[in-house]
């Protein structure tokens, strides 16, 4: 069999050193089977994450074209037949450049960083790698969970100098998950995970999603609900739907005076999908329970951001997606499609 060339697009974001570690080198062998030999070329070389932030906004609405081309990348892909990158651009000039070029897989659910067009009038074809953050984000989600209505942060003996902390904001009505009604606004991939795991800790699980098939729903066993329902019923809500110029603002002001007086707010999804004013004012008015969240509208939050003086939340940092081993679990995803191509079989999350 004759050697297969793959080459490993390495940015800022996905690193040379989180791909060459062991548990995603382990990922990356599996290609070793079909003859394949993964060839590494680094790109954004020194950026710090201000840098990366700027880049990944502006290939998000432009695309990868207005950017040097890597010229290591450009040699490397004139005899490569697989090309996987993160979100350092694929433009035309090199997908021209691979004579040999069959196929180029993206380590993320977005193809932007991808000249799609180009590939396509070339015949490559372009793979995505979605659901990657379903694990550690939905992790996060019954993380904040516990934390906010559990005061697990909150009650930190580390944050009182040693003091013991037993009476909380929250304190008359702290339960457990057993038998709470947990509402799902958007129930993709990252809403079903969220769904599995706090259905093994005995909650009954309600979605509003007009998108997702009556069959997702059944298998899952997830009763499908208006957002008005949903808002109304659940003791806690949890944000999980893709923020469009169609769900701007999709959880409004009339929304949040629709929850329970000790129903909990969680997001960790994107700070666009909720009326921010209005969850801030029913916190500080202790018209819900408290929330928990990882978006904001502005981030860093700003000092003096009234958000910062309540005591019935549970603020982190937009880390909800990180994770040690996230480099391991894009790659599985993307590498399965490489596997499919290689056993000349349909790949299963195709772009073009």
């Amino acid at each position: 069999m004759s050697e297969r060339k793959v080459v490993m697009l390495v940015d800022s974001s996905l690193t040379y050193q989180k791909v060459m570690a062991e548990d995603a080198q382990r990922v990356l062998k599996r290609l070793e089977q079909y003859g394949a030999k993964v060839v590494y070329v680094e790109d954004q070389k020194g950026w710090d994450r201000s840098q990366f932030v700027e880049y990944a906004s502006k290939v998000e609405k432009v695309g990868p074209e207005p950017f040097p081309v890597n010229q290591e990348l450009l040699r490397e892909a004139e005899d490569a037949e697989v090309i996987l990158a993160n979100f350092a651009p694929v433009g035309s000039q090199i997908i021209t450049a691979g004579k040999n070029l069959k196929m180029i897989g993206v380590t993320r659910s977005g193809a932007e960083n991808v000249n799609l067009e180009a590939a396509a009038a070339a015949g490559v074809r372009v793979a995505v790698a979605p659901g990657r953050l379903a694990e550690p984000v939905s992790d996060f989600t019954v993380g904040l969970i516990l934390a906010e209505s559990r005061n697990i942060a909150r009650m930190s003996i580390t944050d009182h100098a040693g003091e013991w902390m037993t009476d909380c904001p929250n304190s008359s009505y702290i339960r457990s998950l057993k038998g709470a009604v947990v509402g799902l606004v958007g129930y993709g991939i990252i809403g079903q995970r969220v769904a599995a795991k706090l259905q093994a800790f005995g909650c009954e699980i309600i979605a509003y999603d007009p998108f997702c098939p009556a069959e997702v729903f059944e298998r899952t066993h997830c009763r499908s609900v208006s957002l008005e329902e949903l808002m109304q019923t659940a003791d806690y809500v949890s944000v999980h739907a893709r923020l469009t110029k169609d769900t701007q603002g999709l959880v409004t002001r009339e929304h949040i005076a629709m929850m329970k007086p000790h129903a909990f707010f969680i997001n960790t999804a994107r700070a666009g999908l909720v009326d921010e004013d209005a969850l801030v004012e029913a916190l500080a008015a202790k018209k819900i329970g408290g929330a928990g969240l990882d978006v904001f509208s502005v981030e860093p939050i700003p000092a003096d951001h009234p958000i910062l003086k309540l005591d019935n939340v549970t603020l982190t940092p937009h880390r909800a997606g990180n994770c040690s081993n996230l480099a391991a679990i894009s790659l599985d995803i993307i590498v399965s499609d490489v596997e499919r191509y290689f056993r000349g079989e349909p790949l299963a999350h195709a772009k073009c």
